[in-house]
């Protein structure tokens, strides 16, 4: 289920009101799998919020460290966009 519209200011018309709110709390993939792992004694809440932590982290980083590089030129602007074929 994709919780977004089919693009950018669609106002999802389509939708019941709740509908939305309603699948995150429901049929979320993470949520479920936390859940059921958990619940298997496969591994601790505390192991999962770890490594949501952790990702959290690498996502700042990363962040971080892209805010930082320096733009492209314009010349790069193509590259690595097309394939070049032999």
């Amino acid at each position: 289920m994709r919780y977004y519209g089919h693009f950018e200011g669609d106002q999802q018309t389509y939708r019941g009101a709740d509908e939305v709110k309603k699948l995150r709390e429901e049929k979320d993939c993470l949520l479920r799998f936390r859940k059921r792992v958990v619940s298997a004694s496969e591994v601790s809440a505390a192991e999962l919020d770890a490594v949501d932590q952790e990702v959290l982290v690498l996502i700042d980083r990363a962040v971080t460290k892209a805010k930082a590089d320096p733009k492209p030129e314009a010349a790069d602007l193509l590259t690595d966009v097309y394939v070049s074929y032999p």
